[in-house]
């Protein structure tokens, strides 16, 4: 358990610019039961999204986007309620080192933020819908659009040309099975640019592609048994 305070920066940005000017009250309300609770996870969230970013804390659903969506919403309710940006995220970081405090008390960090983050992984699911699990095509578009994404940037850089031999792995899976179903490679190409569609829909709205569990898309271009691509 790190710093997380990059991650709660962030979140803490989106926030205010979701707000506005926000309210310049001196005084704000004292922390409800509730307001405690999401504080507090608001923190365990970030540390955890903090972790993996550095390819760690994989035990745990992704973070990334849930746990920023959690964390500005928990900022909004306060604001609402009377908070400064400023009070707000003092009391984020606040919680954030008073967990990592009490990770290293405990001499067993990761026992420690597991007790923490089963109660509010119930919280999350409750207040920020689960990823989206995509399909086969989906995947197929997702990576497609991660290439173009990426090729934009970087050109035929090793991560692009990475994502273009997974996104066509894909799409010579979803025609194969098309094919195996009686469907035309017409009726597959038709299937793949329809959720093409859809996919950019999604990337399009707050949170983009973190919308999916995009782990669901490297398990299905993973290489078949006996195969070689």
């Amino acid at each position: 358990m790190i710093n997380s305070l990059p991650f709660l920066h962030v979140a803490i940005a989106a926030l205010i610019a979701l707000s506005g000017s926000g309210n310049s009250a001196a005084n704000h309300p004292v922390l409800t039961a509730t307001d405690r609770a999401d504080v507090r996870c608001s923190a365990a969230f970030a540390i955890v999204a903090g972790q993996q970013q550095r390819g760690e804390g994989t035990t745990w659903p992704a973070l990334g986007w849930r746990g920023r969506e959690f964390m500005v919403r928990t900022g909004a309710r306060l604001i609402d309620a009377g908070w400064t940006e400023p009070q707000v995220s003092a009391a984020m970081t606040e919680a954030a080192g008073g967990l990592q405090q009490e990770a290293i008390a405990s001499g067993d960090a990761d026992r420690k933020l597991a007790q923490v983050m089963r109660p509010c992984l119930s919280l999350l699911d409750t207040a920020v819908p689960p990823l989206q699990k995509p399909n086969l095509p989906q995947c197929a578009a997702i990576l497609r659009a991660s290439y173009e994404e990426v090729h934009a940037a970087e050109g035929l850089s090793a991560r692009a040309k990475d994502l273009l031999t997974l996104a066509t792995v894909l799409e010579a899976r979803t025609r194969r099975e098309a094919t195996e179903q009686g469907r035309t490679q017409a009726e597959a190409d038709a299937v793949l640019a329809a959720e093409a569609t859809t996919v950019a829909k999604v990337a399009a709205l707050p949170g983009g592609m973190q919308r999916y569990d995009i782990a669901t898309c490297f398990d299905l271009a993973k290489p078949e048994e006996k195969t070689h691509y």
